[in-house]
């Protein structure tokens, strides 16, 4: 089928839907697909059809033409009279080890994304039917399940904004006709000829010998993967109904109960197990971590402790609780204490960021801390000693005690990050703040947000 502008916004074209956004973002590599979304989505701005248009190009500083292909794409905005934001993304050594180079890549690269797309505003990827195809057989061979098997979403929420894919119905030939027929220009990244790389061997060895014996091949995966987004809605459907059954909250976050899940069948355990850590956006294990999963945190004698690494996050069983945290489980905290002055700046940004997490102004809070400009802010941790007296409480009680009730593991106490206002304990972490220096109603309530909640990387797709 020849690719046309006008087939994007047509009443089966997935931007028809979203022709009333405030703007539209598109992410340019300078690659084929890229280019021509680009181009296509031009004509649709000159013909008055679309919102205001923009793009987003990331450059990972992976290849030695990085920088060549930046400023290319920011040449070609200018021809276009496209605004072009750029991003230059460094990615750390650990992250590299966590989740591969590859992976990391991506998290970096959606990280980007969410950072600039505002309520309202759509966000454009040049993923096509082809793509689509290797991402299903590469799901199919490592033994996804059935949200794996719906491939990539052709629209999800991204931060504030959302994300569509409108080339999906797409081939790659038909974009490449395209761009012949209208003179464009691209990039090729060299290591898209890698044959070492699975996605790259499927792409060059086996998906055309495929395609050759079945000519259909990207019509029908386009039908699995609905078929298997619709499955997954009604499984989602039931473990949301589970979900309340077996998941509670606490003043250390939220936890599942092991008594309440074991009441459920096998499937129905992993399945709202998936579902509680799609929800914190866990990179989603294989179907024997699964079963490890079950048999030693859920079905296990009662004083088993067990504790397991999903990626940056670690899983263990509390007097009868599964916790989910982000970070690596460490018997020594690793931090320094930190300290500083509370100035107009901080005061005006309502944020303070530090490696654990922020601590910023919550509108709408019942509590928080109060801070004053001048105020001496100190981060330190536990060493013993420390009393507190929590809001509504009559008396002040050791810090300690107050840990104990609440149910925080002993293996998170000494890393809770304590603030201190002026030399005295205010506030502890995100539980409590002392007496005496609580927000007043109507003023900015300061509260500790952990990194556990925003610094998660998105694992939707």
């Amino acid at each position: 089928m020849q690719f046309s502008h006008q087939q994007l916004v047509t009443s089966a074209g997935a931007l028809k839907p979203h022709l009333k956004a405030s703007k539209w973002w598109v992410a340019v590599s300078g690659g084929l697909d890229s280019m021509s979304l680009l181009h296509a989505l031009v004509k649709l701005q000159e013909d008055h059809i679309c919102p205001p248009l923009g793009v987003i190009h990331i450059n990972h500083s992976l290849q030695l033409q990085a920088d060549h292909w930046q400023h290319d794409v920011e040449k070609k905005c200018q021809q276009y009279g496209v605004v072009c934001i750029s991003h230059k993304v460094t990615l750390s050594p650990l992250e590299q080890q966590q989740f591969g180079s590859e992976a990391a890549a991506r998290n970096a690269r959606y990280e980007s994304f969410k950072q600039h797309l505002k309520v309202g505003e759509v966000l454009l990827l040049g993923q096509h039917a082809d793509d689509q195809s290797e991402t299903l057989f590469l799901r199919l061979l490592r033994g996804a399940g059935v949200n794996g098997l719906r491939a990539m979403p052709q629209q999800r929420q991204l931060g504030l904004g959302c994300l569509v894919r409108p080339l999906l119905l797409v081939r790659q030939t038909d974009l490449y006709a395209y761009a012949q027929a209208h003179n464009l220009t691209w990039n090729e990244d060299p290591s898209n000829q890698n044959h070492d790389f699975d996605r790259n061997y499927l792409r060059h060895q086996v998906l055309p010998w495929l395609r050759n014996r079945w000519p259909a091949l990207d019509q029908q995966v386009a039908k699995v993967t609905s078929l298997m987004t619709d499955t997954q809605v009604l499984l989602d459907e039931v473990a949301a109904i589970d979900f309340k059954l077996i998941h509670r909250e606490t003043e250390i976050g939220g936890c599942i109960s092991c008594a309440d899940i074991q009441t459920l069948s096998q499937p129905r355990r992993y399945n709202v197990l998936r579902y509680w850590l799609r929800l914190q956006n866990v990179p989603m294990p294989d179907y024997a971590v699964m079963q490890t999963i079950d048999r030693d945190f859920i079905l296990s004698a009662a004083d088993r402790q067990p504790y397991m690494q999903l990626g940056a996050w670690c899983l263990r069983r509390h007097r009868g609780d599964l916790l989910l945290r982000y970070g690596a489980d460490q018997s020594e905290k690793t931090a320094v204490n930190w300290s500083g002055s509370i100035d107009s700046n901080a005061l005006s940004a309502g944020l303070i960021s530090l490696p654990e997490g922020d601590l910023r102004i919550v509108e709408g809070a019942e509590w928080g801390l109060f801070l004053a400009q001048g105020d001496l802010l100190e981060r330190r941790f536990r060493v013993g000693g420390e009393r507190c007296k929590p809001l509504g409480r009559n008396h002040s009680q050791s810090l300690k005690k107050l840990l104990q009730e609440a149910r925080v593991p002993a293996w998170e106490r000494d890393k809770l990050p304590l603030f201190y206002v002026n030399g005295r304990l205010a506030m502890v972490a995100d539980l409590w703040v002392n007496f005496g220096f609580e927000a007043a109603i109507g003023a900015p309530a300061w509260g500790w947000e952990t990194a556990t909640k925003n610094k998660a990387f998105d694992c939707s797709d």
